[in-house]
């Protein structure tokens, strides 16, 4: 760890963005940390490479996308540059792995699921869609009875997974979760249901994934920091 304050960076797709409102907003206290946002809508996920120690984009069209939202105008994401990196959604979609295998239990066995690097890795998957998105939520009548013994062995397993690849689970804090699979409507954005869109959360949710990662963080890197936690408004 260099001297001075961890630095840490959000690298993510347009799910960092309830993280970045979050910080914005004042709703999580960061100044423990030298914070950078580094990301990109995730279509343009499909354009990145690691090389040389670092993420780079794979066109000069990316890399001046990615460039654009990040404060030093960084074309690529070189990994030394931080203590931390925090992968905030990058494409993990972990909805629909959970109602993919919760299908396979309810129709036959459970198929099994199944890097050491100087940078710490902490993984934020995408959250559960909002409640309650019809077209898809792809539910056979056997599998809401399934979720309660399935869902708590897959986020183990996720988590299992995670560390295998060297990199520590943020999972999606338990009371934003309701019914095991879906996220309380109270944390999506602001007229998700006239948009439809039922993927992305606002600042209150990104607000407590970034407290959680300050959970973590203050038990590894940061002893000497207070505990973490939303600042009250005003």
């Amino acid at each position: 760890m260099r001297e001075g304050k961890p630095r840490l960076a959000i690298f993510g797709d347009s799910h960092y963005a309830c993280l970045k409102q979050a910080d914005v907003q004042g709703l999580v206290d960061l100044s423990a940390l030298e914070v950078e946002y580094w990301g990109h809508v995730g279509g343009r996920f499909r354009n990145l490479e690691f090389r040389g120690g670092a993420i780079h984009p794979t066109d000069d069209f990316t890399a001046q996308r990615f460039a654009k939202f990040n404060e030093k105008g960084r074309l690529f994401l070189p990994a030394s540059d931080f203590d931390v990196i925090l992968l905030a959604g990058a494409r993990t979609y972990l909805a629909r792995s959970f109602l993919a295998l919760l299908r396979l239990r309810a129709q036959g066995p459970l198929g099994a699921l199944a890097a050491t690097s100087a940078v710490r890795v902490l993984l934020a998957p995408i959250a559960f869609y909002t409640e309650y998105p019809a077209d898809l939520a792809q539910m056979t009548p056997e599998m809401p009875a399934l979720a309660p013994d399935i869902v708590p062995f897959l986020w183990e397993e996720v988590a299992r997974i995670t560390t295998e690849a060297g990199m520590t689970l943020i999972p999606q804090p338990a009371g934003t979760i309701t019914n095991w699979l879906w996220t309380r409507a109270e944390y999506a954005v602001a007229g998700y249901l006239a948009k439809q869109d039922h993927e992305h959360h606002n600042a209150a949710y990104g607000a407590l994934v970034l407290t959680a990662m300050l959970d973590h963080l203050r038990r590894v890197v940061l002893p000497d920091a207070a505990p973490a936690g939303m600042l009250p408004p005003g």
